[in-house]
């Protein structure tokens, strides 16, 4: 838990440590966040989407027709904003066939989805992994083409192997999926070059993952294996991304522990400006659920705000109030 005191509301920069998080673990925790390939109609599952985000970070995939399909859909509008709102990001899929699909088909689908929809980025899928000049020229093309519609789209690929270190720093991606199998995920060894990276550059999709012992398994392997991202379902079949894993509520709880804990281990630095009307907090720690909490008496603690931010990177905006001192402090 981080927190400061405020007094007469100026500009103030301090770092109080607290911490009600346990030591759940034996090695150090990177947070996690949740990136779901959401290959199913708006619905109940989106709907469980809102709740998990509400908890974690979550990003999850849309995939309408292979793709954006050719107009858009009302159900997913309404799904999307609902999701957002709730605190997830969203990002559009697009398949490259491994870079054999011309670069201005590709760009036509990541046009329609930004025409269509209020997303957050794109997620491309049938990434080659080798380190042919030409082949990483392409996605740095297709990362570059993203970025120029908004530097703060998110550009998540798919190998779903090992993958040359050039992908992430030439940069062709934010986010590289590293693994995506049904099976081999123990017994799988990461390149060195995975080490160096910060987490949020890598995650992991495992599915046809029977029973919760071993979901809760893989996530904690993801811990150590500096992913940032995870998702265990035991969904399976042509398309396992179709249905949402049966121990769900499981896994959020467990990456809410690790969570939990990577916050204790880098306990959260708040810094506060009074621009005008408003006080904004600023945060920086572990990804996670933020709870904003404020006091004028160090004892009393009311909540005011609540975010979930993928990187532990967030800003809360409040109203001034005519107290002469308040305490803000925020727990996980």
């Amino acid at each position: 838990m981080g927190e400061f005191r405020v007094q007469d509301l100026k500009f103030v920069r301090a770092i109080l440590f607290f911490s009600l998080c346990p030591a759940l673990l034996c090695f150090e925790a990177n947070a996690l966040g949740l990136l779901v390939p959401a290959y199913f109609s708006p619905g109940s599952k989106w709907t469980t989407l809102n709740d998990a985000a509400r908890r974690v970070p979550v990003v999850a995939i849309m995939n309408p027709n292979n793709g954006p399909g050719i107009s858009a859909s009302s159900g997913y509008t309404s799904a999307i904003n609902a999701f957002r709102q709730a605190g997830g990001r969203v990002i559009g899929y697009v398949y490259s066939s491994y870079s054999a699909l011309a670069l201005n088909d590709v760009a036509a689908d990541i046009d329609r989805y930004f025409s269509f929809y209020k997303i957050d980025g794109i997620f491309v899928d049938e990434m080659t992994n080798d380190s042919t000049a030409a082949h990483v020229d392409y996605y740095e093309a297709l990362y570059r083409y993203v970025k120029a519609a908004n530097t703060n789209y998110i550009v998540i690929g798919n190998p779903g192997i090992n993958a040359a270190a050039a992908y992430v720093t030439r940069p062709t991606v934010d986010t590289l999926v590293t693994f995506e199998n049904n099976t081999g995920y123990e017994a799988n060894v990461p390149d060195p070059w995975t080490k160096t990276q910060g987490s949020t550059t890598l995650a992991h999709l495992c599915y046809a993952v029977t029973n919760a012992g071993t979901m809760t398994n893989y996530v904690n392997i993801a811990v150590t294996r500096n992913a940032g991202y995870i998702y265990v379902t035991d969904d399976s079949g042509n398309n396992p991304w179709d249905q949402l894993p049966t121990y769900l509520a499981e896994e959020i709880g467990v990456i809410e522990l690790i969570n939990k804990e990577a916050a204790r281990q880098k306990p959260a630095v708040l810094n506060l400006t009074v621009p005008n009307t408003n006080v904004l907090v600023a945060v920086s720690g572990a990804a996670g659920r933020y709870v904003l909490q404020t006091s004028n008496n160090f004892t009393n603690w009311q909540p005011a705000a609540t975010n979930v931010s993928a990187t532990g990177n967030l800003t809360f905006q409040l109203p001034k109030t005519n107290a002469t001192v308040r305490v803000f402090r925020t727990e996980q």
